[in-house]
């Protein structure tokens, strides 16, 4: 399982407390160290990685993969158009994404039908 911009990366620790293979990515290291620290207090084995979306070679190279998630990333305007070009790179089975109502969401989810299998939630 790959998580995309995982700031505190909860998505992230449930799936491998709960047995899955985890990379969680962010583009800041202070979301990476905090990720870490969280991960260690709870006992979870998980993979990080820096990772920004406009130079996500790391994360390519690893494709397919079964599970994406991504929660609460479509802040600004400029990750909607990062994001859908990097989710079909990522050869996904299922990419989940969870928006709490951002603005720029809906034009991600009209747009993302068409070209990347996504579950809005």
């Amino acid at each position: 399982m790959l998580e995309l911009g995982c700031g505190l990366g909860v998505p992230s620790l449930v799936a491998a407390l709960g047995g899955a293979e985890v990379l969680a990515t962010d583009w800041s290291p202070t979301a990476i160290e905090l990720l870490q620290e969280n991960a260690t207090r709870n006992r979870a084995r998980l993979e990080t990685a820096l990772v920004a979306w406009a130079h996500p070679s790391a994360i390519v190279a690893r494709a397919p993969w079964d599970l994406v998630l991504a929660a609460d990333v479509l802040y600004e305007r400029r990750n909607v158009d990062e994001l859908l070009a990097l989710l079909p790179q990522l050869e996904a089975r299922e990419v989940l994404v969870a928006d709490p109502g951002r603005p720029h969401a809906k034009g991600f989810f009209e747009r993302a039908a068409a070209n990347v299998r996504t579950v809005a939630v």
